[in-house]
């Protein structure tokens, strides 16, 4: 019995992404498309608050973790992406986030948390004041019985 194999072109794209990208869990959202699409390379942080991402695998999963990166959900919201395509070398053996100073991340990750925990705030701050209109709309109809 033979098997029949399918040749798939490995690729490389250099990836630089613009927006809200950094302190907001980005870079870990990244990680974690790159392990479910077999990508290997990294991500890191760049000093103008972009990200930039090498990425080598097959064309296809190439394509779709271009399309997935492209992520608008709060807080993180990219306003573009940059591709550059090259002959991929083979070097990486794994994803990894390429992480900087440990105060820096530190910082970074304390400021994700306190916009989480500010939207959070917001949040129950809304419901509450829906829940006591619904209340007073509860009490007039209390009243009129």
């Amino acid at each position: 019995m033979f098997l029949n194999f399918i040749f798939c072109e490995m690729k490389r794209a250099e990836i630089i992404v613009k927006g809200d990208v950094q302190r907001v869990g980005y870079r870990d959202a990244v990680k974690k498309i790159a392990r479910k699409l077999n990508i290997k390379g990294y991500v890191e942080n760049l000093k103008q608050d972009d990200v930039k991402i090498v990425a080598e695998c097959e064309e296809e999963n190439l394509d779709a973790f271009i399309s997935a990166v492209n992520i608008k959900k709060y807080p993180v919201n990219v306003e573009s992406v940059e591709v550059n395509y090259k002959e991929a070398t083979g070097e990486f053996e794994y994803f990894e986030i390429k992480r900087g100073d440990p105060q820096d991340e530190l910082g970074e990750r304390l400021d994700l948390a306190g916009t989480m925990l500010y939207e959070i705030s917001n949040n129950t701050k809304m419901m509450l004041e829906k829940q006591d209109k619904m209340l007073e709309k509860q009490d007039k109809m209390l009243d009129k019985l």
